[in-house]
């Protein structure tokens, strides 16, 4: 099993939070400072952030040589990008406006190989250490090396939640609250806040009983974080590298000009 996925396992198990960080920088040392910095795992982002397929490679490694998960959110469901992104040995990846069951199942099927019911592509590179590990071994245990995230954020997928949680072969949801939002056409601004802490608390309870954990957007704070958990969050973002960057230097400059 992926000690670094056993890792966030155990500290789900102990009710301890699991917070990580969206990369979208190219330069690989972001990963490696969310790494150290103590999170739990680097989102990295290849569907927003302008990172091409070197870079997330060296986001992966950067991210996992300072001790914490690799997660990559790719841009859609492409087989053949996905098969790049699985043999760099990423710790997980990340699905967008996963929308239907069907579209849940074209995940699976192109994460696994064709002994587990997929048509995952076999030359695993990096995740098999460059051959220093036995490709063979690592066929027979590839399925639960890596995490299959799913993204809910429509009102689509919402609709169409128990028939994506019984699917097999996934790990994980993880509800974007800003694009669920944005979906949410006919509700007031005023009230989607509390409509998407109801959503989000109701796929909990269901992806919980079915053994999925559920992830979900934070803020830096203990309160946030822990309001999260409160609704059965499992983990969950709590900053974007940009972000960070541009908050602290834009404070910074209203401070010191007063």
């Amino acid at each position: 099993m992926n000690p670094r996925l056993e890792r966030i396992q155990k500290k789900i198990a102990e009710k301890q939070p699991v917070v990580g960080v969206f990369v979208l920088l190219a330069d690989s040392s972001v990963s490696e400072i969310v790494g150290y910095s103590g999170c739990d795992f680097v989102w990295i982002d290849s569907e927003h952030g302008m990172l091409d397929r070197r870079e997330i490679y060296q986001h992966v490694m950067a991210a996992q040589s300072a001790g914490c998960c690799a997660f990559v959110r790719v841009p859609g469901v492409n087989e053949h990008q996905i098969k790049h992104i699985l043999d760099m040995g990423p710790d997980g990846v990340i699905f967008p406006f996963i929308n239907t069951a069907a579209l849940a199942r074209e995940v699976v099927s192109t994460c696994v190989y064709p002994k587990d019911g997929g048509r995952r592509g076999i030359g695993p590179l990096r995740a098999i250490h460059y051959g220093v590990d036995s490709e063979p071994d690592y066929l027979n245990v590839a399925k639960d090396e890596v995490w299959r995230i799913l993204q809910i954020e429509s009102m689509e997928a919402v609709g169409n939640i128990d028939e994506i949680i019984g699917v097999d072969g996934y790990q994980s949801l993880f509800i974007g609250p800003a694009d669920l939002g944005m979906s949410m056409l006919d509700v007031p601004r005023a009230e989607k806040g509390a409509k998407i802490n109801r959503i989000t608390e109701e796929i909990c309870q269901k992806a919980s009983a079915k053994g999925i954990y559920v992830g979900s957007c934070a803020g830096p704070s203990k309160a946030s974080v822990g309001a999260l958990m409160g609704r059965g969050c499992h983990w969950m973002t709590i900053a974007q590298d940009v972000r960070i960057l541009s908050g602290m230097l834009t404070e910074a400059i209203k401070d010191i000009h007063g």
